[in-house]
């Protein structure tokens, strides 16, 4: 069909090849004329008669609102080289589909291309998978939401009735919890995050999210400063790093810099190899060092070890004269997982 009617130097296989494509193949003609289109092409646009179309306006086969798209499609992927946009089309029989469309040059000799080759692909089962899916992530999202709540009340609730020695200890779990939550809307799909969280997910990201809330981290008076080198961050490891940054902070804000006025958190990255150190340096008048000491065996202290740990890492810490740095080194492998 196609070398016969445009008396192109396509040989037998060529021409089998394209009427045997699944997608849509149109050939398109510099000026925008729809020249040629393959069987399966034809079919699934349900063009009964595709020869009273031939020669005429390709944008012709699309609604109105698309010329513009298609028009700029055509002039981009002459000048440059290819194209690509994403349109819906009835058929006949108005059933309505989504196509993604992309154009690129075709040249019979060396020079300026004399034709355009399109291949249309009709994408909205894929589409339609896709909103689904984006339907019941939403249903989850809400879902660990209530479970969040529901478990940051019965914590609240106990605590009411219980020795008033437990309260301290029925903050900090609400503070871990409500740390997790913020991590796993980091990493969670754009339709899960409720603050607008999402994209890349990096460890520089997700420090940012966990430790927005201990003061500020981009005025002039900001309490946090986080930078240097970042690195992927993969969704099991983010619980690990989220329980460590939520033990830090929350111990700089009972014990720390973070607890005084003019005290300074400083989160600073290197990438050493297939490591990434990350340096917690808490800048204070009056440091308390009888805080998280070095041997502290607590819960807290526990906790951040083994979040450590699972990272395949080390943690050392130093007193410094006005504060303490803690060296967290970790693996860039675990990291990413």
């Amino acid at each position: 069909m196609l070398s016969a009617d445009l008396d192109l130097p396509l040989d037998a296989l060529g021409a089998s090849l394209f009427d045997a494509s699944e997608d849509c193949i149109s050939v398109v003609g510099i000026d925008g004329t729809v020249l040629a289109m393959n069987v399966n092409g034809v079919r699934q646009k349900e063009i009964d008669d595709f020869a009273a179309l031939r020669g005429g306006p390709w944008t012709a086969l699309w609604p109105e609102r698309h010329h513009q798209t298609i028009e700029d499609a055509i002039e981009l992927a002459t000048r440059v080289g290819s194209a690509r946009f994403v349109a819906d089309r009835p058929t006949p029989s108005g059933v309505v589909k989504t196509w993604d469309v992309v154009l690129f040059p075709m040249f019979e000799t060396p020079g300026a291309p004399t034709r355009l080759v399109a291949v249309t692909r009709d994408i909205t089962d894929r589409l339609l998978i896709e909103s689904e899916k984006a339907l019941l992530a939403q249903e989850l999202a809400h879902r660990i939401r209530n479970m969040f709540a529901v478990v940051n009340g019965v914590i609240s609730l106990s605590a009411r009735s219980a020795d008033p020695a437990v309260l301290p200890f029925a903050d900090a779990l609400r503070a871990r919890l409500t740390g997790l939550w913020r991590a796993i809307s980091y990493v969670s799909p754009p339709e899960l995050a409720e603050h607008g969280f999402g994209g890349e997910h990096t460890v520089i990201g997700l420090l940012h999210v966990l430790l927005a809330p201990y003061g500020d981290l981009a005025g002039p008076d900001r309490r946090v400063t986080i930078n240097g080198p970042d690195t992927p961050i993969g969704r099991s490891a983010t619980t690990s790093l989220a329980l460590i940054a939520n033990e830090l902070a929350t111990n700089a804000l009972k014990y720390g810099s973070l607890g005084q006025p003019e005290g300074h958190v400083t989160v600073e990255t290197r990438l050493e190899g297939e490591h990434l150190v990350l340096i917690w340096t808490e800048m204070a008048p009056t440091p308390d060092q009888s805080a998280a000491s070095p041997s502290g065996d607590g819960f807290g202290s526990v906790l951040l070890e083994k979040a450590v740990r699972q990272l395949g890492g080390e943690l050392t810490r130093a007193w410094l004269p006005a504060g303490l740095a803690i060296h967290i080194r970790l693996a860039v492998e675990r990291i990413g997982r």
